[in-house]
């Protein structure tokens, strides 16, 4: 038995998460943040590029947005690895709410937020869409990525929600426990 255990031990992918740096979008307050990497984000996305010099990465992940994007390209120069895009890693879509402040939010949906922070698993969000939904399209890109890279360490940079999703997973949690994370852009 502890050869097995041993040799599946051996065989684990390690997965590095990382959320992109800081954009105008996040500064704003914005739903789903978008925009180009503020100077801060810049200077977080150099900062983690030299923290994780020392990781033996295999390979790099990232979303397709622009700030994902410029976050896995400035890791990958400094490891001296290309960026694969996923579509699979983009954040939640927040459907109509894409895009707004969260002031407007609160505004014009205050049950809509009140049930996202206390009950995330139940929220479809108007035109976009669920908890389940992301966690079903993110695992199945993980498990791709642990078939792919069998004991060896992949750095995956993507969005807030994602993150909450993979780290909620790996410890046993479902989509209610979404709200108990915090995950700063520029996070490791």
């Amino acid at each position: 038995m502890r050869h097995i255990m041993h040799e599946a031990t051996l065989l684990m992918t390690r997965f590095i998460l990382v959320r992109h740096g800081e954009t105008h979008w996040n500064v704003q307050g914005r739903v789903q943040g978008g925009g180009d990497l503020t100077p801060r984000g810049h200077a977080q996305m150099a900062a983690v590029a030299e923290r994780l010099a020392t990781e033996k990465i295999s390979a790099i992940y990232a979303s397709p947005t622009p700030r994902t994007q410029a976050t896995a390209s400035t890791i990958g120069r400094r490891l001296g690895l290309p960026v694969n895009t996923r579509n699979e890693l983009v954040d939640l879509d927040y459907g109509r709410w894409s895009s707004a402040t969260l002031e407007r939010v609160r505004a014009e949906a205050p049950e809509l937020v009140q049930m996202w922070l206390r009950e995330p698993h139940r929220i479809r969000f108007p035109n976009g869409e669920s908890l389940a939904d992301l966690r079903a399209r993110v695992m199945a890109t993980v498990g791709e990525m642990m078939a792919r890279h069998p004991g060896e360490t992949v750095l995956v940079v993507t969005h807030d929600s994602p993150i909450r999703t993979v780290a909620s997973l790996a410890l046993g949690l479902d989509d209610s426990h979404h709200q108990q994370w915090v995950i700063d852009t520029g996070s490791v």
